[in-house]
């Protein structure tokens, strides 16, 4: 104690420090991306829905070794046009986020149901890039989810998906390159 009766600053950090000594949980965020491709039905349809696994990433594995838990809390997927302007196409994608469930809409209401979607025109120019952002919702800095943490070793069961919805094109075709950036929050103990 010093002249004032107060504790020094070493015996107040060495109680910190023990705190975490008896829980030594790491926690480190990442981002993951993935590639893949979108496009119609026959019927000229583009829907599907973008699960939460990011175990598609090259880093996964490697990752997937060093920790015990992860937990996906948003990204961005960055669109490029395959086709532009060279295929019919004048419709335009809804996107929504969807914390719990990954089902495929059926049609643009099943879309339009969630408080926030972006619309993706389905053909642009080439040479641009479109993003569609998405996260968790998120109450005192913790994402709500039924369960915040996951087993690395499936990945599968992280909840959610962005699920899109988009008509009015050429059937049978393959209209976007995506690259899906996730960001992910790996735990540990050490």
């Amino acid at each position: 104690m010093n002249r004032k009766g107060n504790k020094t600053p070493y015996q107040n950090t060495i109680g910190a420090m023990m705190v975490r000594a008896r829980n030594p949980v790491q926690t480190r965020r990442i981002v993951l991306s993935t590639q893949f491709f979108l496009g119609t039905t026959a019927g000229g349809v583009m829907a599907g829905a973008i699960l939460m696994d990011p175990s598609g990433s090259a880093e996964w594995s490697s990752l997937a070794l060093i920790y015990d838990q992860f937990r996906v809390l948003g990204g961005q997927v960055k669109i490029s046009c395959m086709v532009p302007n060279s295929v019919i196409g004048s419709g335009v994608v809804r996107f929504a986020f969807d914390n719990d469930s990954t089902t495929t809409p059926a049609a643009y209401s099943d879309v339009l149901m969630y408080s926030e979607v972006t619309d993706i025109p389905l053909l642009w120019s080439s040479g641009q890039v479109r993003t569609v952002d998405f996260r968790r919702p998120v109450l005192n800095g913790l994402p709500q989810e039924s369960n915040i943490w996951y087993n690395e070793t499936s990945p599968s069961s992280s909840p959610g998906s962005l699920k899109y919805y988009g008509s009015g094109a050429t059937g049978s075709t393959t209209y976007w390159n995506c690259i899906c950036d996730y960001l992910v929050e790996f735990q540990m103990r050490s």
